[in-house]
Order: C-alpha cells, then structure tokens, then sequence
C-alpha cells in the first residue's frame, strides 16, 4: 500500500526534476553533518581543556535544520545518526564536567532518535577516562572519582539494553565501555593506594 500511494505521487511530479532536487538535499545535508561532526568534536576539546567560554552550541540549530532536510526523504534519515550521536556525546559531557549532572534522554536541548542517544551515551565513557587521567596526574582524587562514578552510571544504563538487532553497533559499545571501565578502576585503586603511601611517608618525614 505504501509504494502503491508513493506510486501515485510519484506519477504527478516531473522526475528528473524529483530527483535534482533530491540530490541537491542530499549535498546539503551532508555538508550540515559535516559540520556538526567537527563542531561536537571541537566543543568536546574545550571540555577536556576545561575552555568553557570557547564552546559553541552553534550544533543545536544545525541539528534542527539537519533534521528538517531529511523529513522530506524518508530514506534520508540515516543521515541523522552520525551527527546525533556526536551531539549526544558532546552534551551529555559537557554537562557532567561543567554542571556535575548526567542527562537523561528527556533533558536533551534536541530531540533525537532513542538508538543515537544509547549509542552517544557510549562514546562518554572515553572522554570520562581522559578526565580521570587528568585527574590523576594531577594528584586529583576527588574528581577522579567523581568522573568515574558517572562512568559506573552510564555503564549501568547501557546494559539494560540487549537488543542488538534494532540498536546497530551497541553490542561492540557496550564490550569497549566494560574494557574501559574495568582499565580505569585498576587506575584508580593503584592511585589512592599511592595517594596513601606517599601520605605515609610524608609523616614520616615530618
């Protein structure tokens, strides 16, 4: 029924015109996500470096026209998921290191597809190591562990979903989180066991 009524439409337009057109979306579309990729990717950096007046959220506005270019076509949709996904990672992380706060799916400035914040939730847990890291270097045990209970959270949260067949990728996400996650608590308990022996011997002395 549904390529029997697309059919029909299909028979009142000019189709050479349809599909310049169609093209002509295309290309825009793609350049929208390509700039949307490199703007996240650059806001993640100014995270990580903590430069917050140097974040643009600039990537709101495009993913919103992003998402109105691709209503038009339905098979354009993929084109979504890259770039949600990216938006995803950069909000959900700027808002734990900047407002001590994880969002829920709910409290995303954009609305996006449920698989692209699930598999954007995933990619946090990397930039939550980097941070913990940092953390450590910097003899910083109360963020550190701050940093590390968020990644316990997200962990948590995404393996509740075992439906690799609608969610594509999330199987391999899910196994590098649990990698990271078990590396960075080995980290950890090597810190504050240092942390507590370079105390010791500080007491000593004195």
């Amino acid at each position: 029924m549904v390529y029997k009524i697309f059919g029909e439409v299909m028979g009142k337009i000019d189709l050479l015109e349809y599909f310049e057109k169609k093209d002509s979306t295309r290309e825009e579309i793609l350049k929208i996500a390509r700039e949307i990729v490199r703007n996240c990717a650059m806001n993640i950096r100014h995270v990580q470096k903590m430069k917050k007046e140097e974040i643009s959220f600039e990537v709101i506005d495009k993913l919103k026209k992003l998402e109105e270019l691709t209503k038009e076509y339905y098979d354009f949709g993929k084109y979504l998921n890259l770039p949600q996904q990216e938006y995803v990672e950069f909000q959900i992380f700027y808002s734990i290191v900047f407002e001590d706060k994880y969002l829920e799916y709910h409290e995303l400035e954009v609305e996006v597809k449920p698989e692209n914040y699930v598999l954007g939730i995933c990619d946090v847990v990397g930039e939550l190591r980097r941070m913990i890291l940092e953390s450590i270097k910097n003899d910083d045990i109360k963020n550190a562990e701050k940093y590390y209970r968020f990644m316990e959270k997200i962990y948590d949260e995404i393996i509740r979903y075992d439906y690799y067949h609608v969610i594509e990728g999330l199987r391999k996400k899910q196994d590098i989180c649990r990698g990271i996650l078990e590396k960075t608590y080995g980290d950890l308990v090597t810190f504050v066991e240092n942390l507590k022996l370079r105390e010791e011997l500080g007491k000593h002395r004195d």
